[in-house]
C-alpha cells in the first residue's frame, strides 16, 4: 500500500512539558548558579567510592535528613567539606545532563521538578504518541460538528449515565461513552482498534531537542488561592524539532466499514485545516477566561499565528479538561447542557468540579510564571510547518 511521508517542523511557541513520570528532588541534582546537574546514580556512587568513607557518610546523612528538605550541595559542602571549585568539578563528573533554571526561582527541595521525557542519551524529544493523540482529538471534534453528531454521540449518551451513586460505576459508564463516541466517529461503529482510521496515519517521535532548548520553569494554576506551584522541565519557547508524518491515502476504508469521505483526513492539507480549526476554537475559549494581561496577550498572539497552512497544536501536560476532551463543543453549543453534563460527572472530575458554577468548570488554568510570580503564558502550544514530502 502506497505511503506518503512528510517532514514537519515543530516550532515551540509556549513551554511544552511531556512528562517522563519522574520527579527529581534536591537529592538528585547539584546546583551551580542557575544550572542543575542531574545525577547519574552509577557515576555518583563511583565518585563517592573514590573517597574514603564517603559512601557510609552519605548513607548516614540521607537517613538522618529524611523529611528535612536537604540538598546534595549541603552534603558536599558541609559533610565532605568541598570548596566551590571542587563542588563544580564534582557536579560535571557525576551528572547525566545539565538543565538551566529559567525565571523560576528555586524548586521545592522535597517535591523537586518533573522531568521531560528523554531518550537513552538523555536528550529531550516529543513523542509521536503525544502529537497523534492531539490529532485524534481534533479529528473527533471535526466529525462531531457534522449535522446532529454531537447530540447523538456525546450529549445524549451522557444524559443516560448516572453511576447509581458509585463513582467507579460512573467512571466506567463515562468511559463507555467516550469509547462509543470514538468508535462512532473514527471506527465505523466498531470498538476494535483494527478498524481505526488513524491506523493509516503515523507520527514519528521527534528529533532530539538541543540541551540548551530545555529549561526548568515554574507553573501555577490561575483562578485559585491555593499554593499550586509546580516546577518542571519544558521545551523552551523558540525551540524547534522535526517529525515524520506518514499517510496511506489509498487505505481500503470501505472494506473496514469506514465512510469513504474519511479519506480526506489522509491528506496533509485537509488534516492541517482541521487542526487549525480546533486550535481556533480552543484559543477563542481561552480568550474568554479571566487571565492576567500577559497571558491573555499571549493567547491573542497565538490565535494570530494559527493558520491552515501552519496550524497550532496544544500538547503535553497542563492542557486541562477542555484541552484533553471534546467537551468544549458542548459548551460552545449550550452552556446549560454543558453544566448538566458536568454535574452528572462531578464525582469523577478533577477536584470534584472545584465547587463552582458547573457552567464555568474548570475554574482554573495553568500558566507559566516568572521570578516575580507573574503569569506569563499558557503551556503546550506548538506550530506545525510542512517542510518536505516524499512518496514511498
Amino acid at each position: 500500500m502506497k505511503t506518503e511521508s512528510y517532514i514537519v517542523k515543530v516550532e515551540v511557541l509556549t513551554p511544552v512539558h511531556v512528562g517522563s513520570g519522574d520527579s527529581l528532588n534536591a537529592l538528585n541534582y547539584i546546583r551551580q548558579g542557575d544550572t542543575l546537574y542531574v545525577l547519574d546514580p552509577d557515576r555518583w556512587m563511583e565518585w563517592l567510592g573514590g573517597r574514603q568513607g564517603a559512601i557510609e557518610r552519605y548513607i548516614g546523612w540521607v537517613e538522618a535528613s529524611l523529611g528535612r528538605g536537604v540538598s546534595l550541595n549541603e552534603f558536599l559542602q558541609e559533610r565532605l567539606r568541598l570548596n566551590p571549585s571542587e563542588v563544580a568539578t564534582a557536579a560535571k563528573q557525576v551528572s547525566r545532563y545539565a538543565v538551566r533554571l529559567e525565571e523560576c526561582g528555586t524548586p521545592d527541595p522535597m517535591r523537586g521538578f518533573r522531568t521531560h521525557i528523554r531518550d537513552a542519551r538523555n536528550r529531550a524529544y516529543l513523542p509521536g504518541s503525544s502529537l497523534k493523540g492531539a490529532i485524534r482529538t481534533a479529528l473527533i471534534e471535526d466529525l462531531l460538528l457534522e449535522e446532529d453528531a454531537l447530540q447523538a454521540r456525546l450529549v445524549a449518551p451522557l444524559k443516560r449515565i448516572d453511576g447509581g451513586g458509585d463513582p467507579r460505576r460512573l467512571r466506567r459508564e463515562a468511559r463507555q461513552v467516550w469509547q462509543g463516541m470514538e468508535a462512532g466517529t473514527l471506527r465505523g461503529g466498531e470498538m476494535d482498534a483494527h478498524y481505526d482510521l488513524l491506523r493509516f496515519v503515523q507520527v514519528s517521535d521527534s528529533e532530539p531537542v538541543a540541551h540548551e532548548q530545555v529549561s526548568v520553569r515554574k507553573v501555577r494554576s490561575e483562578g485559585t488561592n491555593r499554593n499550586t506551584n509546580t516546577w518542571l522541565e519544558a521545551l523552551r519557547e523558540g525551540a524547534g524539532t522535526r517529525v515524520r508524518l506518514s499517510f496511506q491515502p489509498e487505505a481500503p476504508l470501505r472494506l473496514l466499514g469506514l465512510e469513504g469521505e474519511l479519506a480526506q483526513y489522509l491528506r496533509p492539507q485537509e488534516l492541517f485545516a482541521v487542526l487549525a480549526e480546533r486550535a481556533e476554537r480552543r484559543l477563542e475559549r481561552e480568550l474568554a477566561y479571566p487571565y492576567p494581561p500577559a497571558v491573555k496577550q499571549k493567547v491573542q498572539d497565538l490565535l494570530a499565528q494559527n493558520s491552515e497552512e501552519t496550524p497550532l497544536l496544544c500538547i503535553g501536560w497542563g492542557q486541562g479538561y477542555l484541552g484533553t476532551t471534546v467537551m468544549g463543543l458542548v459548551l460552545d453549543e449550550s452552556a446549560e447542557e454543558y453544566a448538566q453534563a458536568v454535574r452528572r460527572l462531578l464525582p469523577i472530575l478533577p477536584r470534584r468540579g472545584q465547587g463552582i458554577d458547573a457552567r464555568r468548570f474548570p475554574k482554573t488554568r495553568r500558566a507559566v510564571r516568572d521570578t516575580k510570580d507573574t503569569a506569563r503564558s499558557p503551556l503546550g502550544w506548538v506550530r506545525l510547518v510542512l517542510e518536505e514530502a516524499s512518496a514511498g
